[in-house]
This record gives C-alpha cells, structure tokens and sequence, in this order.
C-alpha cells in the first residue's frame, strides 16, 4: 500500500534525524572532554575511551544521514548500506560491553592521579587543575601537603568573588577522581545498552521500509 510506504518513509526519515541529534552530541560530548584534557596539559593520559566514543559517534551520524537519504529517496541499497553500519556499530557496542571491567578501569585512574601527584611533589601546582576540577586535595587529603611541610595550594580551597574559603577541600584527589570516573563509566556502559536497543528498532525499520519497497518494485514489474 502506497500509503503505509510513505509512512514508513517519514518515520525512517525523523527516526534518523533523531539519530543524527544523538550522534552529534555524542560527538561533542566526546570532543568537549578530549579537548579538555589537551589543553589542560594531560597529553600523557589520553583518554582512550574518548577516541572510541568520537569514533562511534561519528560512524552513528554517517549511518543516520544515510539512513535519511535511503529512506527519503526509497533506495533498498542505501537502506543496506544504513542497516550494515548499523549492525557494525551494534558489534562495536557489545564489543565495548564485554571489555567492561571496573577493577582495571580504577587501577587506571589511581595510576594517572597518582602521576599526577608524583609531579606535584617536584613541580608544584602540578595538581592545581585537578583540584580544581573536581574540588579536592592532594592526593589522600590537604594531610598530604602539610606532613611534607608544604603549603597547600590555593587550588584546594572553594573560592568565590576572589575569596578563599577559610578551610582546603576535606576529600583527597584520589578518592574524588575515582569516583566520578567510575559513576561515568558506569553511565556509559548502560549507554551501550541503550544504543544497542535503539540502534535494533533502527535496523526493523529499516527492513520493513525495504520490504515494502520491494513489494512496490515487484508490482511494477508484472
């Protein structure tokens, strides 16, 4: 039925257009945090995750716009080509699902805040841009400052209209980090999970909008 066709059409075509607004915020999420990280000085902790995150979004958002134009144009080989992107961002997906390990994922962070701290011992305000992200200090606590005899740096202390708090940050960088790494990492793997389904639905409609079209070129050619 022409009708049911043309349904099916525009439903692909938004449903992609929806998938081409997550795969862009997905992108500029991913870019947001590696570009942080660049211009922060943290060139030796690239985060590998956010390569892989770039990488997928970027294969998501060529998968919608030809998702689009397959829909749109009523072509079943864009359609394939849609739905075998599709199916290869779903392994990609499972993939990231399987290395999934919490444990090595920590052992990770403890070993690029304690580098960093390292550094601080020998050049200070080397920690400055990690307490002041995610507001805390030294390593265990400021305790890790004052037993060197060192002065605890300004980075450690909340500060509002040019003004310091009277007392540094009470948690240590190390138990900070870790976790909001690891409420991140969990975040993200359910957002596989998540992608996963979506990106099934993705591949039904698209095979349902191909039969219908096959349907169509049959009756034209009897």
């Amino acid at each position: 039925m022409p009708t049911m066709r043309v349904c099916l059409q525009w439903s692909a075509v938004l449903f992609n257009t929806f998938t081409l607004i997550i795969g862009c915020l997905a992108a500029l999420a991913g870019a947001y945090e590696l570009l942080y990280q660049l211009d922060e000085g943290f060139t030796d902790h690239i985060d590998v995750n956010k390569i892989i995150q770039l990488t997928t979004a970027g294969i998501l958002i060529l998968a919608a716009i030809i998702g689009c134009t397959g829909a749109f144009l009523g072509s079943i080989k864009v359609l394939v080509v849609h739905m075998v992107l599709l199916v290869l961002l779903i392994g990609a997906h499972v993939w990231r699902l399987a290395h999934y390990n919490e444990s090595k994922y920590m052992d990770a962070t403890e070993v690029f805040v304690m580098d960093i701290w390292m550094k601080e011992l020998s050049h200070p305000n080397s920690m400055q841009t990690l307490q002041h992200r995610y507001k805390c200090c030294g390593n265990k606590g400021f305790s890790d400052y004052t037993s060197l005899h060192m002065k605890v740096p300004y980075s450690c202390f909340h500060t509002e209209d040019g003004l310091h708090a009277l007392y540094p940050y009470p948690e240590g960088c190390m138990t900070a980090v870790k976790r909001v790494h690891l409420n991140i990492y969990r975040y993200e793997m359910w957002t596989h999970c998540g992608l996963i389904g979506y990106e099934i639905v993705s591949i039904i409609l698209a095979i349902t909008l191909s039969c219908q079209l096959t349907t169509k070129t049959r009756r034209y050619a009897y």
